[in-house]
């Protein structure tokens, strides 16, 4: 994840609404909790040229231009677009309603503030003062998500930088993420209930083969707490559900551009029939394996790339389903322990799969997450496994 320091002329911001280059509502992205008095009291603000908090912009590609989803700040540029509304001929954002669904938030379109004792709206200021205004610069803060950027990170990112106005909670951009994209809530409810306390919510991980699998990782026993360990499974089985839906493989980048900028419609479905029945054999037999042999405690089950290897190749192979005969679940699992004794130790290696396994190593000590080397180790799996 990158960041640039910059800022952005109101003019120019007004210019990109016009132009529908902002996003204002990406999914994690809460309603319309200001009132108000606060945006007056923001706008009185920068009508007197005095600095405001900055902003944060997801950069996007977007055809020929590009598009910016905001990260924090949409309080400040919903009071912004409220106040110019759309009265005033030289300066004025079109359509400004559209970005306002209820009619409490419509109705303070044109709202006034108050300079010198007096109630002023947008329309009614001098020249002098719209010029002035129309050179406010607004410090604007521009992410880029690379491919390895996590929901994790992101999460603490969008946490840490909310410090004006009403906070948010780690959970409130968890489910809000996961409640605008079908898929992303269908496997969120795989892993995590709500539990109501007193005026909170809270989410707990449910007792299920997917949780029971996932949580022999070592990135998720090692979770400061017990939302962001929800938080790590979540994202792990996601990107394990994209990979049974297309069969390509997506670094985590991509699918967390996909929380916040939905391309393609077939990432928005909800897991099918179809994917829940290959998921569920696979962890099944995975759940299976962990409490009946030691394969919980190798590095296929601890270390992640071992780990997302062994699964995208259960999952597409015919492993533990051999063309409608009955799977060898026995003889598979004796496959998978002597894998596992192999990485952690050498002297136990055959000799026919040793080219094959330093390729399947050297894929797992660099770049692990990018697809190349995520094929590369499926496919170096697949050849060591035939040879156990």
């Amino acid at each position: 994840m990158h960041y640039r320091n910059s800022e952005m002329k109101l003019d120019q911001l007004i210019g990109y609404f016009n132009g529908k280059k902002i996003n204002l509502i990406p999914p994690f992205q809460r309603g319309h909790v200001w009132k108000l008095a606060d945006r007056r009291r923001l706008l009185e603000n920068i009508v007197r040229g005095r600095p405001i908090p900055a902003i944060f912009l997801y950069k996007q590609a977007s055809g020929s231009q590009f598009a910016y989803n905001i990260m924090d700040g949409k309080q400040r540029l919903e009071s912004l677009i409220l106040f110019i509304g759309n009265l005033r001929a030289d300066m004025k954002v079109d359509n400004v309603r559209d970005y306002f669904f209820n009619k409490k938030e419509r109705e303070q379109a044109n709202f006034h503030v108050v300079l010198d004792r007096k109630k002023v709206t947008f329309k009614q200021l001098p020249e002098e003062k719209v010029r002035l205004l129309r050179e406010y610069s607004i410090p604007t803060i521009e992410i880029d998500l690379d491919d390895d950027s996590s929901l994790d990170e992101i999460i603490n990112l969008f946490v840490d930088i909310n410090q004006q106005g009403a906070k948010v909670k780690r959970f409130d951009i968890v489910k809000a993420i996961g409640t605008g994209n079908p898929l992303l809530a269908s496997v969120f409810k795989l892993v995590a209930q709500e539990q109501t306390r007193k005026h909170d919510k809270i989410y707990k991980t449910k007792s299920t083969i997917f949780t029971r699998v996932l949580d022999k990782l070592t990135i998720v026993q090692t979770a400061a707490d017990a939302t962001q360990k929800v938080d790590r499974i979540w994202e792990r089985l996601v990107e394990i559900a994209f990979f049974n839906r297309t069969g390509a493989y997506r670094q985590p980048g991509q699918i967390l551009r996909a929380f916040i900028k939905t391309e393609d419609a077939s990432d928005v479905e909800a897991i099918t029939a179809p994917e829940m029945k290959k998921l569920k054999t696979c962890f099944t037999f995975l759940d299976t394996c962990y409490k009946e042999s030691s394969l919980g405690t190798t590095r296929l089950a601890r270390d992640l790339p071992h780990f997302y290897t062994m699964v995208t190749s259960l999952l597409t192979s015919d492993l533990l389903d051999a063309d409608g005969a009955a799977p060898d679940y026995p003889g598979v699992r004796t496959k998978l322990l002597k894998f596992g004794r192999i990485l952690s130790d050498n002297s136990q290696v055959p000799a026919e799969c040793k080219a094959a396994l330093a390729e399947y190593n050297d894929a797992t000590e660099k770049r692990t997450t990018h697809a190349s080397q995520r094929k590369i180790r499926q496919t170096k799996f697949l050849e060591i496994m035939k040879t156990l």
